[in-house]
């Protein structure tokens, strides 16, 4: 293997020298929080699922601490989740949606959106089937594979 040149370090495969592999950017994951069925039906929310696993956390612990940190949560999700709303004052003016803006909404919204927001972040959607613990059919499943020609049709 040759010695890495300029400080680019390559792994040799077999004898084969690696190519230098290119950077992934993390996508954006955007959820849009619509409210059917609330007092706020019509509201429309875009906020980021792809945090950082640190403002993640404060959140998360901001809102397990107790009801004394609203603002604390308000301020770290719109500082750091919320891109964008239709959320007007009484005069039709648009709410600005950052943390400023947070504190100027009902507190009963504030606490749909961000619940709503951690449960879309931290469902990880399952990519698998769920395996069966019925040890009868995985018993049924050896005794064809042990005798194939017995069970011609499985």
């Amino acid at each position: 293997m040759e010695p890495s040149r300029r400080g680019r370090s390559m792994v040799a495969v077999n004898g084969v020298k690696a190519a230098k592999s290119k950077g992934f950017r993390i996508p954006d994951k955007i959820a849009v929080i619509t409210f059917e069925g609330t007092d706020y039906d019509g509201a429309e929310i875009r906020a980021k699922l792809n945090v950082n696993f640190r403002y993640f956390s404060e959140i998360q612990s901001a809102i397990a601490e107790d009801n004394t940190n609203g603002l604390k949560v308000a301020e770290l999700f719109g500082d750091h989740a919320l891109i964008s709303w239709n959320l007007e004052d009484d005069a039709g003016d648009p709410i600005p949606a950052n943390a400023e803006g947070m504190t100027m909404i009902p507190v009963e919204l504030v606490n749909l959106m961000v619940g709503n927001w951690a449960e879309a972040v931290s469902d990880i959607p399952d990519p698998l089937e769920k395996t069966s613990s019925d040890l009868s059919t995985l018993a049924q499943l050896s005794t064809a594979m042990e005798n194939p020609l017995e069970n011609p049709g499985s």
